[in-house]
């Protein structure tokens, strides 16, 4: 009866400390979510041992953890029990080029964590973009870049660091003029973006600095061409911030070139520009063909120039200061003028000269052009035989008397009467004048 007291006893004690290790024991995080480096809170009702799942671990029932991009799993046991928490850290990675030319296309590339297809990455610098993830989580964006920047990528509330790309500069640099002993010649420069930074210009003449000086804006720098010369000039961008130096050498000469029939290359070309400026009918070309060769002549004849058709010394001094050309009537606002002591013919618009062609108008014995105010009253397309020739596109304007297309179109008077043009010229003239354009001829 004793023996069975005292185990009664024993049972008593011992039941309720049982049923005190069989607590439940609760535990949370928080937030559960969030942009990486994200800083997480665990706590617990009793003193549980973590796994943050990341390769670290910690016990208490509160501690803490800072979690890096990417989906991981938190495991908490204890005597009481375990469990685990699902913890979301996101993250985005972008990348670029460290450089790219100025209005290039640039390629931006990254990827968000966790891997998720379908999340809209906006990607913001001077312009903001947008790209949406393909499987994998990555992301593909090709913008335009004409400024140096800073750009960075956000997505699901993460964003990276700033990435630099800078910009190579757009330098132009160039010549202006023909090179031609006394003409003007200019040395020109610009940088776009023209924030990109100042312009640092040299210019030598042999072994002597002519030249050294800093732009805040395009540079022009008129060359003395005084005396046949090479210039050496280097332009350079000193760059701003996110911008890249880039720098130029070119050569300048200061020489007499003849250029006559057949004759090729850039200062044919350039020959070719200066005329065009100055309204003269020329081809774009870079030959002295037949079609240059009437430009020539039209500049000899205004000029006041021998009309050898070929260029020299005299010719490139009268290009770089010019006679320029003015209508003898200033009504109507739109008319042709025939020009028969010149022998050029005027095409005028709003008072101004904007076309000059040669002609050649009567020569022959016994033959003249008239002179006076007419007007167009007849045009005949392609070929028109008459008693003295086939004319090709005439323009009528008093009887006979036609401005047309001729094979030959000397520089001097050679003309039954007509007032010819070259060939590839009358279709233009034709065009461009219709029937009442009034026609003066002194």
């Amino acid at each position: 009866m004793r023996r069975g007291l005292i185990l009664c006893f024993v049972l008593l004690v011992v039941v309720p400390t049982a049923a005190a290790a069989r607590r439940d024991v609760t535990a949370q995080a928080t937030p559960t979510s969030g942009a990486a480096p994200l800083h997480v809170t665990f706590t617990a009702s009793d003193a549980v041992r973590w796994d943050f799942g990341d390769g670290t671990s910690g016990e208490g029932m509160t501690v803490e953890h800072v979690y890096a991009a990417g989906r991981w799993t938190a495991a908490w046991s204890s005597a009481g029990g375990s469990g685990s928490v699902e913890i979301v850290a996101y993250g985005v990675e972008l990348s670029a080029p460290g450089s790219v030319r100025y209005g290039a296309r640039v390629t931006f590339r990254g990827r968000v964590v966790p891997a998720e297809q379908g999340v809209v990455v906006t990607v913001a610098g001077p312009a903001t973009f947008h790209a949406t993830t393909r499987a994998g989580g990555t992301f593909v964006l090709r913008a335009r870049v004409s400024r140096g920047a800073v750009w960075t990528a956000s997505a699901n509330g993460a964003s990276t660091a700033g990435s630099a790309v800078r910009v190579v500069p757009q330098l132009r640099t160039g010549l202006v003029g023909s090179g031609a002993r006394g003409g003007r010649y200019i040395f020109a420069a610009s940088v776009r973006p023209k924030e990109a930074g100042t312009l640092d210009v040299t210019v030598r003449r042999g072994t002597a600095t002519l030249v050294h000086r800093t732009f805040a804006g395009p540079a022009r720098i008129r060359l003395d061409t005084r005396r046949i010369a090479s210039y050496t000039i280097r332009a350079r961008v000193v760059p701003a911030n996110l911008y890249t130096a880039v720098a130029h050498v070119l050569r300048a000469h200061v020489v007499v070139p003849r250029l006559a029939f057949g004759a090729r290359g850039a200062a044919v070309a350039q020959l070719a520009a200066q005329l065009r400026a100055l309204h003269y009918a020329a081809p774009f070309t870079s030959t002295f063909d037949g079609r240059l060769l009437d430009a020539v002549y039209a500049f000899e004849k205004v000029q006041g120039l021998p009309r050898i058709g070929a260029v020299g010394p005299a010719f490139w001094r009268r290009l770089a200061d010019p006679r320029v050309a003015v209508p003898r009537y200033a009504q109507p606002a739109a008319h042709l003028e025939v020009d028969k002591v010149h022998q050029v013919l005027y095409v005028v618009r709003g008072a101004h000269v904007t076309l000059i062609v040669p002609v050649s108008t009567a020569g022959l014995p016994g033959k003249f052009t008239p002179t006076g105010r007419f007007s167009i009253y007849r045009k005949v397309g392609g070929f028109d035989p008459s008693p003295l020739g086939t004319l090709y596109d005439p323009m009528y304007f008093t009887g006979g008397y036609a401005i047309h297309g001729n094979p030959s179109v000397p520089p001097y008077p050679a003309s039954h009467g007509c007032v010819r043009v070259p060939m590839w010229l009358a279709p233009v003239l034709f065009a461009a004048n219709p029937y009442g354009e009034a026609v003066y001829v002194y």
